[in-house]
């Protein structure tokens, strides 16, 4: 992306999101992304790297978004960004969520365990990297207290029982378009 910004006189990461389709609008739909770097040969899951940078899961990456992947820790924050959302439209509270993780209510859960509840509810991520961010002091034994660090508040979901109120999407702006 680099390459081609500089290429079109462009230079750093405002040149390579507008590459990306960022330009005129100001966000990049997952269709840009996957196209532009389809179309460049990338390895790996294009839908799937668009996933990590869209943080906010509205299905479009703003410019704050698209800045923000060259934080230091922002790979680690996608896998508990995901099952933070996952846990929102499980459970209330974090305390919920680490009761039911806690089968053997010694109010500790092992990696094994933290997997074994995470494949029943669902969870179709890596449980067992998240388990990992989790447990920040690293002592095979997340507590409530390091979930809940992690973690902060869980937003419900859909508070109003419809996932879908509005479609969960922001809406592209269209050329002509204004704000207001």
């Amino acid at each position: 992306m680099l390459v081609d910004a500089k290429a079109k006189g462009k230079s750093g990461l405002k040149g390579a999101f507008e590459c990306l389709g960022g330009g005129n609008d100001g966000q990049v739909t997952r269709e840009e992304m996957v196209r532009y770097l389809t179309r460049r040969g990338y390895p790996g899951n294009a839908s799937g790297l668009f996933d990590l940078v869209d943080v906010d899961n509205e299905g479009l990456i703003t410019k704050a978004e698209f800045g923000n992947m060259t934080q230091e820790d922002f790979i680690k924050r996608g896998p508990i960004r995901a099952f933070k959302h996952f846990l929102s439209s499980k459970f209330g509270t974090v305390e919920d969520a680490f009761n039911n993780f806690d089968e053997s209510n010694d109010k500790k859960l092992t990696e094994d365990e933290f997997v074994t509840v995470s494949e029943k509810l669902g969870y179709e991520g890596d449980a067992a990297i998240v388990y990992r961010c989790l447990d920040e002091n690293l002592d095979g034994k997340l507590c409530m207290t390091e979930m809940k660090t992690m973690l902060g508040k869980l937003k419900q979901a859909h508070e109003d029982g419809d996932p879908t109120k509005d479609g969960g999407k922001k809406k592209k702006k269209k050329k002509g378009d204004e704000d207001g």
